[in-house]
């Protein structure tokens, strides 16, 4: 497998996230074809890439194990996509640049931070998986964050891989997400995200109580890492990898929306970088997101920010016992969504609830380069093309960008709490 692709001619990128080999006890694979074929045969077919960028969730752990996964069982479910013929991953991988982040699933705890026992044993077990060699930089930093130049002088890619849980601290209301003694744990921390935002309990707790608006995600070192990633950049095109989403205002899921300061810094710093495009997994759903809501995909002169989300490979949103849940959810909360990206009808929101991995094409020529999600089958749901070298610098915007945390119940709580003190008297 090659390490890079530095001094080559760059045209197309895959990337993707959320494998996990319990679809394949469901049939899942059934519903692409007869008989089944991978989606790795399907993204080699239709993108044939020259790398691939995994977003997070490269694998799951079985289902029989509950709460954290062993470090063992981590690491036999990463020789299984490796070589595991059946699977198709072994096969696809050959021959191209593979790189990328993990999330809460392969770092070994669903929802879980800086929390979780063995990070270094884990962040080792993941670098092997991706065939990162022994005296490699990466083996020295406490978490799995990086950077890789694709493309040739004047035609360079880079991409920035974010590590979103080795230093993550705890969630307002910590997530029960792996907690194995509390049936549906996963449903009960999108609650209790869901709570935290609607009631906006960091502006209320005390600093003492970790449940506030400075929280972090990165760690000094990462941020540290990071703004000299930026400084250094002279690539035409910066594509930044975060597992979970950045610029959502669902809060619902785990996002950087819910560690607002630290999103902040983030949008303040990554503005400068000219063709900036980011990329993100973790939700089961794909879609595209945009720093400045209401504009449509075909109005972008005006610059701004935009987010597109792959996930997953395997599985998604609409697949379990609440699946009729996941659009109503994603209508709801729509302010961060761009307009005008659904390849199907430009009035339709631009998500895609089935299961689909994401392209990314360069036209050098042109200066421009288009991002897709595809589904299942190969074919694009959704497409946006955004211009290289130019910078959005939205700096002094962000405070305007929709949030997650918004108080949005509080109204209804002042109101019940004065209807039931009225009852009282």
């Amino acid at each position: 497998m090659p390490q890079s692709l530095e001094s080559k001619a760059l045209s197309r990128i895959a990337f993707g996230s959320c494998h996990s080999r319990n679809a394949f006890d469901n049939g899942n694979d059934a519903a692409i074809g007869s008989p089944p074929i991978s989606i790795w045969d399907v993204i080699r077919r239709e993108v044939n890439p020259q790398a691939f960028l995994w977003t997070g969730d490269a694998v799951y752990p079985p289902r029989k194990v509950k709460g954290d996964a062993p470090l063992h069982v981590l690491i036999d479910e990463y020789r299984n996509m490796l070589f595991n013929s059946s699977i198709g991953y072994s096969s696809f991988r050959k021959g191209i640049v593979v790189s990328g982040t993990w999330d809460d699933h392969d770092y070994g705890g669903n929802d879980r931070g800086k929390e979780l026992p063995s990070r270094e044993k884990r962040r080792d077990a993941f670098l092997d998986f991706l065939g990162v060699s022994p005296n490699d930089d990466r083996r020295n930093r406490l978490g799995v964050y990086s950077s890789i130049d694709l493309g040739e002088e004047g035609r360079k890619v880079k991409v920035i891989f974010l590590d979103t849980r080795f230093h993550r601290d705890t969630h307002c209301i910590p997530s029960v997400g792996a907690n194995p003694s509390i049936p549906l744990g996963a449903l009960v921390a999108c609650t209790t995200r869901l709570l935290t935002a609607g009631l906006s309990l960091p502006s209320f707790m005390p600093k003492w109580s970790g449940c506030t608006n400075d929280i972090e995600m990165l760690g000094d070192e990462q941020w540290e890492w990071l703004e000299n990633e930026v400084e250094l950049s002279d690539a035409s095109v910066n594509i930044i990898v975060s597992s979970v989403q950045v610029l959502t205002s669902n809060p619902v899921v785990e996002s950087w929306g819910h560690f607002p300061d630290e999103k902040r810094r983030l949008i303040k710093l990554i503005s400068k970088l000219p063709g900036l495009v980011l990329l993100s997994g973790d939700v089961h759903h794909a879609e595209v997101l945009t720093a400045k809501p209401k504009r449509s995909l075909f109005d972008n002169d005006l610059g701004s920010i935009i987010e597109v989300t792959s996930s997953g490979l395997t599985h998604s949103c609409e697949e379990p016992f609440y699946g009729p849940l996941c659009a109503p959810i994603l209508d709801a909360y729509q302010a961060h969504r761009y307009l005008g990206a659904n390849v199907q009808n430009a009035s339709l929101p631009s998500y895609y609830t089935g299961r689909n991995f994401g392209s990314i094409t360069f036209d050098w020529e042109k200066r421009v380069f288009q991002v897709k999600i595809h589904d299942a089958k190969g074919r694009s749901v959704l497409e946006v093309q955004l211009k290289m070298d130019r910078a959005t610098n939205l700096a002094e915007s962000t405070i305007s960008m929709p949030q997650c945390i918004d108080g949005s119940f509080l109204p209804i709580f002042v109101s019940c709490s004065g209807s039931l003190a009225h009852s009282l008297h």
